[in-house]
């Protein structure tokens, strides 16, 4: 299929590529079809394409990448919104907010991480109760990463 973009032009993209969300994303709700686009070479952040509307896109990144030991417990109704079933590859996303003209200033929404079913291409953005925070500072994770260079790790899931 072809999809017309404001960031990226015309862009082929193969229908099993798609990311499904059937709720939407919070403030999104009308916005259910996605695709993953990779970001700048060398980066760690891919592009959160929207389908239904070429001007919608989110950057995002995996949150262990930005906070280590990060680590989110995934409840039975989200699973069964992403039909998770034993065996199936889960992947979890954040969104990155760049305020225009800011780019120092950038956030990570820890508190409402993208769950993805990987093998099945479902997806639902979920509100964490633990005490990560909606807006976590960019440049933190950096300095953070300068006093404790361990290797970041991928964020650990509990089902």
């Amino acid at each position: 299929m072809q999809l017309d973009t404001s960031r990226f032009g015309v862009l082929d993209i193969p229908e099993d590529s798609l990311l499904v969300f059937s709720s939407g994303l919070i403030g999104f709700s009308d916005y259910t079809k996605f695709v993953l686009l990779e970001g700048s070479a060398g980066l760690s952040y891919q592009w959160l394409q929207s389908v239904d509307d070429g001007n919608l896109a989110f950057v995002v990144v995996e949150p262990g990448l930005i906070k280590p030991n990060y680590e989110i417990r995934i409840q039975d109704d989200a699973l069964r919104e992403i039909a998770y079933q034993a065996g199936d590859t889960i992947g979890v996303l954040a969104i990155v907010t760049i305020p225009r003209g800011h780019p120092e200033k950038a956030t990570v929404n820890l508190q409402g991480p993208l769950v993805l079913n990987v093998t099945k291409r479902k997806g639902k953005q979920i509100i964490l109760n633990e005490s990560y925070p909606l807006r976590y500072p960019l440049r933190s994770s950096q300095e953070e990463a300068v006093h404790n260079p361990a290797e970041p790790s991928p964020a650990a899931v509990h089902l």
